[in-house]
């Protein structure tokens, strides 16, 4: 009996079939058995031939020449067989030492040098991984190679990520759940052999770019969910499976299994609808060349492809709930409902309903943490620099500075409240000058020029904000990148209040992200006076913290401005379709686990390094709590005016 009734997907782009799929059907048959995967432990032929992955990479790859499309369709059958592979040999009988040293070891197989000698195979999984390898790799770039390996060992990691949470029993968190995916899930892996099919790979600028990246993980989201819609049934009746998304909504939110899946496909549908906002908003305002924009439109056509592509294979492989169109003809696409850009109109993208800015919920409660013994030393000196630059002095920010740095001698935190000042005043700006006035153009504008005062040679000031940057900067400098990655989350903020669009929570998760794992350990390690470390799972499960505990805390006064959005709560909230309080209990759940994680993290870092972190995530929090602060600069502490 199905656990539930497959919803009604939202479907914007038409499936099409690659001419030369029995072409590959018969070459993948031939090659799985040369291999030994149709071995019987594992699969046997015509359990092979029902899955039917061949027809699964002629859907996602419909223009691809025959020999591209059977080197496809044999990784498609190496990442499936891995997958019941491993759930064979090491989920089901729960040995984690095993599977992490059979982990340890795979990793040679696909060198990035390809100079480099690669070991001798001693399964069928790392046997078909070094021939895919050796025949995939030549003639492509280093970044690429050094990308696919990542990404093709993303999968492999993910399963023993999934090993882990099956031996402790543990359903993981929903956002956790949907960030793992989307590191490790295969659409970041199917995004890379869209490059190397179209022979187009893009320049390291322009993948890393903001528009790419999202287009890239709004796909790969897509994926994962629809995948667990389909699987479910499979996974939790006979494999006991605790890592699916449906299932993660019936243990969190409380949900039957219908209301799971249908939720599940609201997530699919904003995801999409996402992919298609910036493929039209965000992708035009990017500086590219012509060739490179060619190659990125290459791209999001290709990924269009493949999402349609999986649907229709989801609809007819033997792996799925699916028995009502499992033969069905596949050169005629099973369900007809409108399809292509304008049919998003049918559809209210959740992103985008109105926010209700008087629902609240319990907020965690907060210690106030002791405040550093030279506090108004830094007060006055605060006072006294904001006043020379013009700048509203900002007693909330101050008062955070004082906690957050409460161990660092006289003359640095002196510095440091003056930056947590500065960035009061700019927060401010941005909020009162820009987002209420719906202005992102001239916002974009003010931003975009402050990186012009990190450099030695900096223009004359136009503003308050500017002068007090390069002041600062003269005098204090912290990392560069740093600072522009600040700059492009505010533009990021811009654009979702503009747009009146509440942020996905593994979106905003991620973006605030480069802002405390860069900025304010900057802050951290001027006052300690120590150099950089190489950052890592430690910065950046400080910054999961600051994020989920800043928005938890400050949600009441941050929601209660008109124009803001961007909030964790929030993003839950819309995203799952829950109540308020589920939605906090939600991001309190990973409040937990995260600070967990910071905990065992830290006992490898250095002692007043790890000390340093913990005194701001006390200081920060316990502040805010007390003086309802928000935001990375105490936003909206005083109303801005230009000099």
């Amino acid at each position: 009996m199905r656990p539930f009734e497959l919803p009604d997907f939202y479907r914007p782009w038409p499936p099409r079939l690659n001419p030369h799929v029995e072409g590959a059907r018969a070459h993948n048959r031939a090659w799985a058995a040369r291999h030994g995967l149709i071995d019987e432990s594992v699969w046997d032929a015509a359990w092979a031939d029902s899955i039917d992955l061949a027809l699964f990479a002629a859907y996602c790859f419909p223009d691809a020449t025959p020999a591209r499309l059977d080197l496809l369709t044999d990784w498609y059958v190496w990442g499936f067989y891995f997958d019941d592979w491993f759930l064979r040999h090491y989920k089901a009988t729960g040995d984690v030492a095993g599977a992490a040293a059979w982990l340890a070891d795979v990793r040679a197989f696909m060198p990035v040098d390809l100079s480099q000698p690669v070991p001798a195979a001693e399964d069928p999984v790392q046997a078909t991984l070094r021939e895919l390898w050796a025949r995939t790799v030549p003639g492509t770039t280093e970044e690429w190679r050094r990308r696919f390996g990542d990404n093709t060992f993303a999968q492999m990691d993910d399963a023993f990520w999934e090993l882990g949470n099956l031996a402790e029993g543990r359903v993981p968190n929903p956002i956790d759940y949907l960030e793992r995916r989307r590191g490790a899930g295969a659409g970041r892996w199917v995004a890379d052999l869209v490059e190397l099919v179209n022979g187009t790979p893009l320049p390291d600028h322009v993948w890393a770019s903001r528009p790419v990246q999202v287009m890239r993980d709004t796909f790969t989201d897509a994926q994962v969910l629809l995948n667990d819609v389909f699987s479910y049934q499979r996974e939790t009746e006979q494999e006991g499976e605790l890592n699916n998304f449906v299932l993660v909504l019936r243990e969190f939110l409380g949900m039957t299994p219908q209301e799971a899946a249908d939720t599940t496909n609201d997530l699919i549908t904003s995801r999409l609808l996402q992919f298609e906002s910036t493929l039209l908003t965000e992708l035009p305002d990017l500086p590219l060349i012509p060739a490179e924009r060619l190659a990125v439109l290459n791209v999001a056509r290709s990924l269009q492809d493949a999402n349609a592509g999986s649907h229709e294979w989801h609809l007819r492989s033997s792996r799925y709930m699916n028995e009502a169109t499992r033969g069905a003809d596949p050169r005629v696409p099973v369900w007809r409902h409108p399809m292509g850009l304008g049919t998003s109109a049918a559809r209210l993208w959740a992103g985008h309903r109105p926010v209700d800015r008087r629902a609240s919920f319990r907020p965690p409660p907060q210690e106030r943490p002791a405040a550093s013994p030279f506090a108004g030393a830094a007060r006055t000196a605060a006072a006294d620099w904001a006043r020379r630059m013009g700048l509203p002095y900002s007693p909330q920010a101050v008062s955070w500075a004082v906690t957050a740095h409460s161990g660092v001698p006289r003359d640095r935190l002196e510095v440091l409240s003056q930056w947590y000042v500065f960035l009061a005043a700019l927060d401010t700006a941005v909020d009162r000058l820009f987002k209420a006035r719906r202005d992102p153009a001239g916002g974009r504008a003010f931003l975009r020029r402050l990186p012009l005062f990190l450099t030695g040679t900096p223009p004359a000031p136009l503003n308050p904000v500017e002068r007090g940057l390069r002041d600062l900067w003269g005098r204090a400098p912290l990392d560069p990148a740093s600072f522009e990655r600040l700059v492009a989350i505010r533009e990021w903020e811009l654009g979702n209040s503009a747009r009146e669009r509440v942020p996905d929570p593994v979106d905003l998760l991620q973006t605030r992200r480069a802002e405390h794992a860069g900025l304010m350990v900057d802050l951290v390690l001027y006052g300690l006076g120590l150099p950089a470390p190489r950052r890592g799972a430690l910065e950046e499960c400080f910054a999961d913290l600051a994020t989920a505990r800043r928005d938890l805390v400050t949600y009441q006064d941050r929601i209660g401005v008109p124009t803001e959005v961007s909030n964790g709560v929030l993003a839950v909230e819309r995203l799952l379709g829950c109540d308020l309080q589920q939605a906090a209990d939600v991001v309190g759940d990973l409040l937990i686990a995260r600070r967990a994680q910071f905990d065992r993290l830290a006992a490898d870092a250095p002692a007043d390094y790890a000390a340093a972190l913990r005194t701001w995530l006390a200081g920060d929090l316990g502040e805010g709590m007390r003086l309802g602060l928000s935001g990375l600069g105490t936003r909206g502490a005083h109303a801005w005016r230009p000099a």
